[in-house]
């Protein structure tokens, strides 16, 4: 009867999800991290290639290697391109083949179906997800979690029946899930706590632990390359803190405070966050209590460990697999984030499930209303959730208002504002960032942005020096990429203040000449314009795109003789092309198409 009824909890487990999701249609990219990782990044923008997946294998980019996860945002570019609804398609996908992973997993496992169905069911809708599958950027955590989860359902069919093929499948899907994201490093323990439930195969004997543990050898040697390929890429990167910054005291009095945090928000999910600040921890007696509410939990899970053995594999499950992002090595500047929940709550879900069950039995409960109760409070919170994140301005205003000392929605939230023309409202938020953390070189640069924009030269310069770790570490790009935005705004006196400073970061970049000359045309200076050009051919041999520009200046200025020397010249060094031949045609006389 029970396998009856598995294709139809899947069924509804697919429409309950995807009912839950249903406002992703109307959400877009993020300016944070989305276009870092997709639309910026010039490595997968064709889309999927044979170049591109040798690239994805070999990079460690943004300090992770997860080739797979490059893959799928390829395969994404080229089914749908930079439709951000094609791509937040691909995400929920993946969440719901994690769902239905789960309970296959599960059910396989334990034999129970119900139960099974329930923790599936959590999963799928409960808020703290939403920022997994709502963030492009962390398609990493769902494309993990699926491979993570078939991996366990590997794994219980290994022990089911032990050969070397079936061995060979767990280490074939691990290695999926290690190349989608690091975090199933801890999945070789979860397979130990596996066997301890709901697999019994532990016994009261020291050698079969040992040879348990054992059997595990070539999936922690995975799990250690991983985590060494992650170290590493953090480490090149300046992503990871060191204990000057943050001594190992405060870490650990912050990771305990952590894990109450979290447990808090698996059963009270409400002022969810896309980032979460640091707070100071003035005194001791919030970390006692923390330390005391964990102790007792694990006291009681092992008390109950003979006749509630679910509740220690699950308590173990959740402790154990948040700890490569509770910030004992530090490598985010918020102690916490809702997609590090995403794994790891299925143990807390674990407890609930079974716990319930327990409940059920012993007080006569009426198991679907409870169940279908949370499960729809949860669904709507989850739709509530996921409209946040239909665009930048509105993600951000919503951390703003759920957090406090929020210095990065205060950042992100006026760079949002700033490109919509508000620079007022722009300059306000970074004013109350500022406040909070005065030294950050970012908020010290989009600071200086928007000070310019208003014409405040000498308000704005104090904030260029300070924001300079920020554009030290990535030259020029920063400054370049806004003056070509207000370039293409036709705001040419901000655009040229922003090629300025390029110059002044980099005074090698000679091409920058040609934008200034494009930004002093536009205001009517052609002398600067022409001078301009001038000194960057001076600096550069041979660059077509010069003499080009300097044709343009010398046409505007009343000199076409002069002019169409430039361009001949400009031809003559200028790569063949049917653009750039319709563009040299649209300038001159048809003789110089010949």
């Amino acid at each position: 009867m029970q396998n009856n009824l598995k294709m139809p909890i899947i069924f509804v487990l697919i429409v309950l999800t995807f009912g839950a999701y249903f406002g992703l249609k109307d959400c877009g990219f993020v300016n944070y991290d989305d276009y870092k990782y997709v639309i910026d990044n010039y490595n997968i923008n064709g889309g999927l290639t044979l170049g591109g997946i040798v690239w994805a294998l070999k990079t460690s980019y943004f300090s992770y290697w997860h080739p797979l996860t490059w893959i799928s945002h390829m395969a994404d570019i080229s089914m749908f391109g930079f439709n951000p609804h094609g791509h937040h398609l691909s995400s929920l996908i993946f969440h719901i083949g994690a769902v239905v992973a789960v309970f296959l997993f599960l059910r396989y496992a334990t034999g129970m179906l119900w139960q099974s169905a329930f923790v599936a069911a959590l999963f799928a809708v409960h808020p703290i997800n939403v920022e997994s599958v709502a963030w492009v950027a962390e398609r990493k955590n769902v494309l993990c979690a699926l491979w993570w989860f078939i991996t366990a359902s590997a794994y219980v069919y290994y022990t089911r029946g032990p050969a070397v093929g079936r061995y060979f499948i767990v280490c074939l899907c691990y290695l999926c899930a290690l190349m989608s994201k690091p975090m199933a490093v801890t999945l070789p323990v979860v397979m130990i706590i596996l066997d301890y439930w709901p697999l019994n195969r532990f016994e009261r004997k020291m050698p079969r632990a040992l040879y348990l543990v054992s059997e595990k050898i070539p999936f922690f040697a995975l799990s250690a390359f991983s985590s060494f390929i992650t170290i590493y890429g953090q480490a090149r990167n300046e992503a990871v803190a060191s204990l000057s910054e943050s001594s190992i005291g405060f870490r650990l009095a912050s990771a305990v405070v952590s894990y109450v945090t979290y447990l808090k928000k698996a059963f009270w999910p409400v002022g969810l966050s896309v980032f979460y600040p640091y707070t100071g921890i003035d005194s001791p007696w919030p970390v006692v209590f923390c330390v005391a509410a964990l102790a007792v939990i694990t006291w009681v899970a092992v008390w109950l460990r003979n006749t509630r053995p679910y509740f220690l594999a699950g308590w173990a499950w959740f402790i154990v697999t948040l700890v490569p992002v509770i910030q004992l090595v530090q490598t985010s500047a918020a102690p916490i984030a809702d997609r590090y929940a995403y794994i790891p709550f299925v143990g807390i879900f674990i407890i609930v499930s079974w716990g319930i069950s327990d409940l059920i039995r012993k007080y006569r409960i009426i198991p679907a209303a409870c169940a279908s109760a949370i499960i729809i409070v949860l669904a709507i919170m989850t739709h509530r959730q996921t409209g946040y994140w239909q665009d930048t301005g509105t993600l951000f205003r919503h951390s703003i208002d759920v957090t406090e000392n929020n210095f990065l929605a205060h950042n992100l939230y006026g760079t949002h504002l700033l490109s919509t023309g508000k620079t007022d409202e722009a300059l306000e938020q970074f004013t109350r960032a500022l406040a909070i953390i005065p030294d950050y070189p970012a908020l010290n640069f989009n600071m200086w942005s928007a000070l310019i924009i208003k014409g405040r030269k000498a308000e704005a310069e104090p904030y260029f020096i300070k924001s300079m770790p920020y554009w030290a570490v990535d030259g020029d790009a920063a400054v370049f990429k806004l003056g070509i935005s207000y370039l293409r705004q036709k705001n040419y006196a901000v655009a040229l203040e922003f090629f300025l400073k390029v110059l002044a970061i980099n005074p090698q970049n000679k091409l920058i000449y040609k934008y200034m000359a494009m930004a002093l045309m536009g205001l009517h200076r052609y002398e600067d314009a022409l001078a301009s050009i001038d000194t960057g051919i001076g600096a550069v041999t041979g660059n077509w795109e010069l003499f080009y520009q300097k044709g343009l200046v010398l046409k505007e200025m009343g000199r076409p003789e002069e002019a169409v020397l430039n361009f001949k010249e400009a031809r003559r060094l200028a790569p063949s092309g049917q653009n750039i031949d319709n563009m040299f045609k649209s300038v001159l006389a048809p003789e110089l198409a010949k």
